[in-house]
């Protein structure tokens, strides 16, 4: 952690916590921050620069622009002057997170096409102005270049096998905090197991919501450019602030960070939520989302990559 004393934490209205790497076990995800030269630079020496600077690259964000996903890579159409949160899979993922921490129907019924379209539904209905990706590299048909989306039902397995679980706990306490409750916990990844034996059935023709999103809500889809080069993660529960990322990356050569703005989760509970017996719920798709959150960077990375929190003093 950045060492502050307590006169300089009263004047900040934030803190910056450098957790470490994500893990010192290894990931089953593919993308490394080990052996990454940046113009010449090891990779530790760039992201612990980038670490020290972070707060320069976090902006406030406008309420209409579209939501974006965590992915780091390059955006060439995204406007730095007028940005939205930063959410895994974008708001198509957070459907996930209301299957098995919210939906009362039965596990084993629905799919992930219908839950994220009545997702979708809900993002606009809130005004909350929904937001997804493709990449240069996808196919247009067997995936859309999201690893959130692409990788769902992988992120699913990765959620519930036996030699990762702890680990996973362990992560989800660290974001939660305070928040984290063991019931909830055990509930969700209960519900987790039941939907990953029909995982087929479940996530059958899931790479049709980024169509239904461009007619749903046109201009909201960006194409992505370039490869993963993702050695940081940052976790921001600063609400109204979101990771200005193309600049950032800009700034330190290419380096790029996955950002996750965790306050978007909790505020959105609030709204899909509303009413105050429903605070169990609530809390339940926090949860779910960020179970949901570390499971996707367990898909994507090898675990080398610098845990950063971003949180309120």
């Amino acid at each position: 952690m950045i060492k502050e004393d307590k006169k300089n934490l009263k004047q900040k209205k934030h803190v910056v916590i450098d957790c470490g790497s994500l893990s010192d076990i290894p990931w089953p995800g593919a993308v490394s921050a080990k052996g990454m030269i940046i113009k010449g630079v090891t990779s530790k020496k760039v992201m612990d620069y980038a670490v020290e600077r972070l707060d320069e690259f976090y902006v406030p964000l406008h309420r209409s622009a579209k939501t974006r996903c965590i992915d780091g890579r390059h955006d060439p159409k995204l406007d730095e002057a007028y940005l939205g949160p930063q959410v895994p899979g974008g708001a198509p993922g957070a459907a996930l997170a209301y299957r098995l921490g919210v939906d009362k129907d039965d596990l084993t019924r629905g799919t992930f096409l219908t839950d994220a379209e009545t997702m979708v539904g809900n993002y606009i209905r809130l005004g909350f102005a929904p937001g997804g990706h493709r990449d240069e590299h996808s196919d247009g048909s067997s995936s859309v270049g999201c690893g959130a989306i692409d990788g769902m039902d992988a992120i699913l397995t990765i959620m519930t096998r036996p030699d990762l679980v702890d680990d996973h706990k362990r992560v989800v306490k660290l974001l939660l905090g305070e928040q984290f409750n063991r019931d909830h916990y055990l509930r969700i990844m209960g519900a987790a197991v039941v939907v990953n034996g029909r995982s087929e059935d479940y996530f059958r023709g899931r790479e049709g919501i980024i169509d239904f999103l461009e007619k749903k809500a046109p201009e909201s889809v960006a194409v992505l450019k370039g490869h993963h080069k993702e050695c940081l993660v940052i976790v921001n529960t600063v609400t109204g602030t979101t990771l200005s990322s193309n600049r950032f990356s800009k700034e330190f050569d290419g380096l790029q960070a996955f950002g996750y703005d965790l306050w978007r989760s909790m505020e959105m509970a609030g709204k899909l939520l509303p009413r105050p017996d429903q605070h169990v719920e609530r809390e339940r798709f926090v949860t779910a989302r960020v179970m949901a959150t570390v499971s996707t960077l367990m898909a994507l990375t090898d675990a080398s990559q610098k845990l950063i929190l971003r949180i309120p003093a």
